[in-house]
């Protein structure tokens, strides 16, 4: 690809996404842990995990996820009673209980998402009216490469 990053532009562009993301997450991940109460990182991992269309079993998500069977099955436990996720027999065996996002987890993280979109917008505040433009231009650009990414690479695995 012609006009892609190079070496040297792409640190100093992971300079400036790091300078980004060190104004945006105290604020994020404070409002995110008055929000998510005992959650951990991996359970919104795991939450993310699904949201993608997954319906893993507890076995696939602890590969997955890089835990223990056991482990995973307790954070999983976790998350049903919460109403985050929810469980269901396996069509094809049902010995296996596959895992799902439901209504409330999947709103659990459009907040989540909110309130990190949130805290961007109030830093785009200190750019000018065109520039801000500009972002939300590259973002858009950005969340058109995520999706054709994810539909390249497949959400299959896991299902």
């Amino acid at each position: 690809m012609e006009d892609s990053v190079n070496d040297h532009d792409s640190d100093r562009l992971a300079e400036e996404i790091g300078a980004v993301r060190r104004a945006l997450l105290s604020e994020f991940l404070v409002s995110v842990v008055r929000g998510a109460g005992d959650l951990q990182l991996v359970h919104v991992a795991t939450l993310y995990v699904l949201d993608a269309g997954r319906t893993p079993t507890v076995k696939d998500l602890a590969d997955h996820v890089g835990r223990s069977v056991s482990a995973t099955s307790r954070m999983v436990e976790q998350l049903v009673a919460r109403g985050l996720v929810g469980r269901r027999e396996d069509t094809e065996d049902r010995r296996a209980k596959r895992v799902h996002l439901t209504d409330e987890g999947r709103e659990f993280l459009r907040g989540f998402e909110r309130r990190r979109a949130e805290a961007q917008l109030e830093l785009m505040a200190y750019l000018s009216e065109e520039d801000q433009r500009t972002v939300a231009r590259s973002t858009t650009l950005l969340a058109e490469a995520a999706r054709r990414h994810r539909d390249e690479h497949g959400q299959a695995t896991g299902d």
